[in-house]
């Protein structure tokens, strides 16, 4: 798969970091899945989530990335919480990941504010 712009992320794995960081904090760093889709709805003030398949793969990828470290929570939490379902798999943003989305978001930055074709298509319509 190709990668676009200067960074190797492509755009929903650079939305879902700044979704868990944004949703993180010192007191709760973790995030499911779940939670983590439905922060980036409200990011984007849409009331559509990513489909579950795309939200795991961009996932994996950036676990595998290193952008993310995962957890599964045991069966006590599970009952601890009250809930009847299976364990939740937990994200915590790693310390490169926040330099990742930080690098990704600096380069769309500068990618907004430079024209590239400034220079060259003045002389296409001269011609």
């Amino acid at each position: 798969m190709r990668r676009k712009g200067g960074t190797d992320l492509v755009p929903n794995e650079v939305k879902l970091l700044v979704a868990a960081i944004s949703a993180t904090s010192s007191t709760s760093p973790e995030i499911h899945g779940y939670a983590l889709a439905r922060e980036l709805a409200d990011l984007e003030e849409t009331h559509v989530t990513m489909s579950q398949s795309t939200l795991y793969r961009a996932l994996r990828r950036l676990e595998q990335r290193g952008a993310l470290e995962s957890r599964w929570e045991s069966i006590e939490e599970v009952q601890e919480d009250g809930r009847d379902g299976p364990p939740r798999r937990y994200y915590t943003v790693s310390p490169s990941g926040v330099a990742l989305a930080r690098a990704a978001v600096q380069s769309a930055d500068r990618a907004k504010s430079s024209n590239p074709w400034q220079g060259w298509v003045p002389q296409l319509r001269e011609s």
